[in-house]
This record gives structure tokens, sequence and C-alpha cells, in this order.
């Protein structure tokens, strides 16, 4: 959804991949349950772009995140 964080994340990914040459996107995402729930809480979502630092984001499992 335009406007999200999973979005704007995406975007950027998106940004670095399409350069010329591309950059390398290296992305880890790991669902995060509470309970007994089958759906996940939220998302931890670590990635990296080419050599820049590493980012670690938390996203809520909502609209919007």
């Amino acid at each position: 959804r335009s406007g999200g964080k999973w979005y704007e994340m995406e975007q950027e990914w998106a940004k670095a991949l399409s350069k010329k040459p591309p950059k390398k996107v290296a992305v880890q995402i790991e669902p995060v349950y509470s309970g007994d729930s089958l759906r996940p809480s939220y998302f931890d979502v670590t990635y990296k772009i080419g050599s820049r630092k590493e980012i670690s984001v938390s996203i809520k499992n909502q609209p919007g995140g």
C-alpha cells in the first residue's frame, strides 16, 4: 500500500536494484507471533544495501505498518 512502511522499504530496495550496475540488496524477514496465534503480530526486518550500514525495523502486521 502506497505510503506504508512496507511500500517505502520496497521502493528503497527497488531503487537500489535499478542502479547501473545494480546494488546488492540483502533482506531478512522474521515473523513474530503472540501466544498461539497463527498470524504474525509484527515482522522484524533487517536489510543492507550495498556497503551501507545494516538497517533493522519492526513492522506491525496491520495497515500502514
